[in-house]
């Protein structure tokens, strides 16, 4: 009879480290799961971050090119207005300042343009 207690002690104690083997694994395995999704959410949200920052930096581009385009319009039609007022035969001043808006013009469309492909690229990556 003692020999049965024995060996069904160490049949328990046998179960209990299979037990506390099994448990420290799923343990480890459930960090390893977790920290693999961590080290996901990092990288998708570094990447989310880093497209806004970019779009946001191209529509300020864009704002200003759209600024100066305005400026530059409404410089050369002062000056075309008032030409006839000044008498002055040098440079055509308001012809360049024309010239000047309607680049910023296009400067601005094609920031916009291309600021709206690469947001396209990105959502299309994720």
């Amino acid at each position: 009879m003692e020999e049965k207690q024995d060996l069904t002690s160490n049949g328990a104690q046998e179960t209990h480290a299979d037990w506390a083997t099994l448990v420290a694994q799923a343990v480890d395995d459930i960090s390893r799961i977790l920290h693999s999704e961590a080290d996901l959410l990092q990288i998708n949200l570094g990447a989310a971050v880093r497209a806004q920052i970019d779009y946001a930096l191209a529509t300020f581009a864009m704002v200003a090119a759209f600024i100066c385009a305005t400026i530059c319009a409404l410089a050369a039609l002062i000056l075309f207005l008032h030409q006839p007022f000044l008498r002055w035969h040098g440079f055509p001043w308001w012809q360049a300042l024309a010239v000047g808006a309607f680049l910023m013009f296009v400067v601005g469309i094609a920031i916009r343009r291309v600021a709206g492909r690469s947001t396209t690229l990105s959502s299309r990556d994720t």
